[in-house]
Order: C-alpha cells, then sequence, then structure tokens
C-alpha cells in the first residue's frame, strides 16, 4: 500500500500467508513497502491461544484491580476501575446473554484496553513463546514485551473508524475470539470525516454517503482475524474493528527511522503535543541511536495513554 502524491487512485490491498512468515522477509516485503499483511495461524500454538480465558485469568489474577475504558458517543472515554475478577464475571454474563440472544438484559461491559499485560502480569509471558522478535527494528528487541498492548472486551464491542495515534506500524496477535477489520489506506484520511486527530466520522458498516460523497470511490478491505492469527498494518492505516465473540488480543506499535522522521510532518496537522513527545522518545532511539534502556522511563506512559 503505497501512496504517491497526484495520483487520483487509492487502493487498499492485503496479503495473505500461511501459519508463519520469516523476519527478513516480513521487514524487506512488508514493513518497507508499507503493505498489510495477515499471517493466519502464527501464534495458534502459543499457550495465551489454547489456555487464556476468563477462568484463567479469574484464577491467577481475579483480585487485582484494574482500569477499563467505557467508550461513549461523540468521542468521550469514559475510565472505570473494578476488580479484575468482577470484570469476568459481567464479561461471562454478557456473553451468556448473547448466546442466548438476550444481550438487552446484560450491559455490554467496558473495554480492558490499551494493558501493558506483560508489565502488570510478567509471569504471562512464557504463554507466548516462541515470539519471534526478529519482527521488529533491532531497536525493541531485546525488551520487546514492554512495548505490548493487551486488550480483552465482549462480543459486539466496535472501535470506530482511527489510525494509530504515533503513526506507528501496528503488529497485532489475536489470542481468542474473532474480530473483523475494515481498513482503508493512510491517503483516504479526507474521503473519511477526520474528526480530532485520529479519529473519523464515517462508519464503514454503515456509510453515510450523502455526507460523505467521496467515499463512495474507495474500496475497503474487511478482513476476519481469528484467534492465532497475527495482523500487520502500516503507520496511518484507517481501521474500523468489530468483535464478533469475547475476545482476547495484543499488538505492539513501532516505529521505524523513516517512519518515525515522517511523522513529524502531522505536527501541524492536529498532532497532540503528547504525540510529539512520544514520536521525539522514538526518534532519539531510531535515528540518533540513544540506548533503548534509558529511553523506556520517558516512552512508557504511551502504554496507558489514552488519546
Amino acid at each position: 500500500m503505497q501512496y504517491f502524491p497526484g495520483v487520483l487512485e487509492i487502493v487498499m490491498r492485503i496479503e495473505k500467508r500461511e501459519s508463519t512468515i520469516d523476519p527478513d522477509s516480513f521487514r524487506n516485503e512488508f514493513v518497507a513497502t508499507g503493505t498489510p499483511l495477515l499471517v493466519k495461524g502464527y501464534g495458534r500454538h502459543w499457550n495465551a491461544s489454547k489456555a487464556w480465558g476468563t477462568d484463567y485469568f479469574s484464577d491467577r489474577f481475579g483480585g487485582r484491580s484494574i482500569q477499563t475504558k467505557r467508550f461513549e458517543g461523540g468521542g468521550k472515554i469514559l475510565l472505570e476501575k473494578t476488580r479484575l475478577g468482577d470484570y469476568l464475571q459481567s464479561l461471562e454474563r454478557h456473553e451468556q446473554a448473547a448466546a442466548a440472544q438476550e444481550a438487552h438484559s446484560a450491559e455490554r461491559p467496558a473495554y480492558w484496553h490499551d494493558v501493558p499485560i506483560f508489565q502488570v502480569f510478567p509471569e504471562l509471558l512464557a504463554d507466548v513463546a516462541p515470539f519471534e522478535p526478529g519482527l521488529l527494528p533491532a531497536f525493541y528487541r531485546k525488551n520487546w514485551s514492554q512495548y505490548v498492548q493487551f486488550f480483552m472486551g465482549p462480543s459486539g464491542s466496535v472501535t470506530k473508524l482511527h489510525f494509530d495515534t504515533l503513526r506507528t506500524h501496528n503488529l497485532f496477535f489475536q489470542l481468542k475470539g474473532r474480530k473483523v477489520w475494515t481498513l482503508l489506506p493512510a491517503a483516504a484520511h479526507a474521503q473519511c470525516g477526520r474528526t480530532r486527530w485520529r479519529w473519523f466520522d464515517i462508519d464503514p458498516e454503515r456509510p453515510d454517503l450523502h455526507r460523505f460523497p467521496e467515499y463512495g470511490n474507495l474500496e475497503p478491505v474487511t478482513v476476519e482475524v481469528d484467534a492465532g492469527d497475527l495482523l500487520y498494518i502500516p503507520p496511518g492505516t484507517l481501521h474500523h474493528v468489530r468483535s464478533l465473540d469475547a475476545c482476547m488480543s495484543f499488538n505492539i506499535d513501532f516505529h521505524t527511522p523513516r517512519s518515525v522522521v515522517d511523522s513529524f510532518r502531522y505536527v501541524h496537522k492536529g498532532m497532540p503535543r503528547e504525540v510529539l513527545y512520544f514520536n521525539f522518545i522514538s526518534f532519539l532511539g531510531l535515528v540518533l541511536k540513544l540506548p533503548e534502556s534509558s529511553l523506556f522511563r520517558f516512552y512508557k506512559p504511551y502504554l496507558n495513554y489514552v488519546s
């Protein structure tokens, strides 16, 4: 997926592979060219894909306090604190009601979102072995697990159309359940009703072509990401995500020298100061070669950043 100014046609494509991808091929064929990739079954042998679930988390961490997010209309995000065990019980009640087609009888739980899971629960790291850190730039490889953000939420959860806030590459691993991703290239921003820094008003599932007539010229790609799959999307890619089941997943946002330098082109296009700050930290490591171990404490707040 590439965009050259002046080209009228905006095209989105995604390549699919089975089971595995060589790290060198991934970096050269997909990261370097900005081509989305779906690898089916990449992590299906991980214990996380086999064992993680509400019982697994409740038995081990049910008494721990967590913070969830509830997405309200107008882009408002409500933060709620609860016990993990209570949250998991509400998740189970919702899924039981949904299975009985009685979802109206139980309020949809909030989203446990952007959790630095292997910092919160370091004992879980063994459940994603063998992870291949060679998929990432060298800057991230030694301490890759500290850049992970974890997601857990109920079926029916929707994240509206957006791009990743730092304009990073996104390496996404689905562990439980299924999600449907709708993807549009970064060049489609103007056709999708951008509001605020990274959010868009168009609903790809029910597009209002009267309000956004130019959206009708786009061809979004829809892909189902199943448990064990890996999905890669390049910087600036617009994505709308719907959970078909109760889901668990994690991702790693990462920059390359090229993408972090490119991010500064958007400073005068609504980039929040916090985003500029975190990208500057990445620039110090990826371009100026300051050591990752010295920079992470400045970058760490991003893992819980609400944007």
